[in-house]
């Protein structure tokens, strides 16, 4: 097994289910920790680290290699993050912005094809 440190934007509790949704659809992952703090993702399975950081990419998130290495079970027992309260739900890279428009056959109540 490997483990693979990636360096990932967190900014809210939303990027941070995006990341974990993200990386637990591939095949061969044991554990994923996320570090809010430090801004860093572990990975530890059989998976190729390109892979991984491509599905972030393509999820539309920023993610880089910081080192892939042997796993050790120390290892994710010294990364055990802290719970933050204060971190917020959303930020503005995540918020959805809806365009809405008007029909200009709106008025019309009935079909006017003959």
């Amino acid at each position: 097994m490997k483990k693979t440190v990636l360096k990932v934007n967190i900014n809210c509790m939303k990027c941070k289910k995006e990341l974990m949704k993200t990386v637990a659809k591939n095949e061969g992952i044991d554990k994923i920790a996320i570090n809010s703090e430090k801004g860093t993702m572990i990975v530890v399975g059989i998976v190729d680290p390109g892979v991984l950081v491509n599905k972030l990419r393509k999820a539309g998130k920023v993610a880089n290699f910081i080192s892939v290495g042997p796993y050790k079970k120390e290892d994710m027992e010294t990364e055990k993050p802290k719970h933050h309260d204060n971190f917020p739900s959303c930020c503005k890279q995540c918020e959805v912005v809806a365009i809405g428009f008007t029909s200009y056959y709106q008025d019309f109540g009935r079909c006017s094809i003959l």
